[in-house]
């Protein structure tokens, strides 16, 4: 089987389990209405709350949806890495690379993908779905925890910056991405050995991110986006979860 037909089946199967909506799903079963149609209508953890005013669901929906993307990344990943790309002999000829290694690399990236696109435009609900953010987590924590540790300490920084929590979720991921190209071979991750291949998985996230923000970045050129402000809550002068909402 030709590799470019592997990478398809990836995208696929990363892209139909990605699909899988549990915040939407949780919501309907708590109280028999449907995400789309409250608060932001964004398909997510933080619209959960909105919906159930519970943050045990909005947490647990959270969890559900990083678990589900760490699943469409990690399953197809892992087959074809260990059934077709181990039995790879030779070097095999992509554009301008050969190595083995990299191809591999690629196919945890196209993962990724399917995940991403998934989640932001779920085939089972036939309409948008979340904005990705917990596919960028389930990302990190599948590809290099150390990302997610850098994601967590530049988060902050970025957002008392920025001000807009839509556009500092892309800032953060972009930033990662560039750290990714530099992270020394030693503390990589056996089975994502590739510093390119983790740059190009999160590079890809945060310009499919964009798209699902541009009701925000409306918003925001209109005035209508309320920014966050962690210096209030550090300073007891504010709830995180107000913040959060924003």
């Amino acid at each position: 089987m030709h590799y470019s037909i592997v990478y398809i089946l990836i995208f696929l199967s990363s892209y139909t389990f990605g699909s899988i909506p549990f915040s939407w799903i949780i919501t309907k079963i708590k109280t028999g209405e449907d995400l789309r149609k409250i608060g932001s209508g964004n398909v997510g953890g933080r619209n959960v709350y909105r919906a159930t005013k519970s943050k045990f669901w909005a947490f647990f929906a959270g969890i559900l949806d990083v678990s589900r993307s760490l699943i469409a990344i990690i399953v197809p990943y892992f087959l074809t890495k260990n059934l077709y790309f181990a039995n790879i002999d030779t070097p095999v000829q992509m554009f301008i690379w050969t190595d083995v290694q990299l191809l591999t690399g690629f196919a945890l990236t196209i993962a990724g993908i399917g995940s991403i696109l998934g989640h932001n435009w779920p085939i089972y609900l036939l309409s948008s779905g979340g904005r990705g953010i917990t596919v960028v987590i389930g990302s990190m924590i599948f590809a290099n925890p150390l990302l997610l540790l850098f994601w967590a300490v530049l988060w902050p920084f970025v957002i008392t910056i920025i001000g807009y929590s839509s556009i500092t979720y892309i800032v953060t991921t972009l930033l990662v991405g560039i750290i990714a190209l530099f992270i020394p071979p030693a503390i990589l991750m056996p089975w994502a050995p590739h510093n390119l291949g983790l740059a190009l998985l999160l590079f890809a996230i945060a310009i499919i991110m964009v798209t699902r923000q541009t009701d925000n970045f409306r918003k925001i050129r209109t005035g209508e986006a309320k920014k966050m402000n962690i210096l209030k809550v550090l300073r007891g002068k504010g709830k995180l979860s107000d913040e959060a909402l924003k």
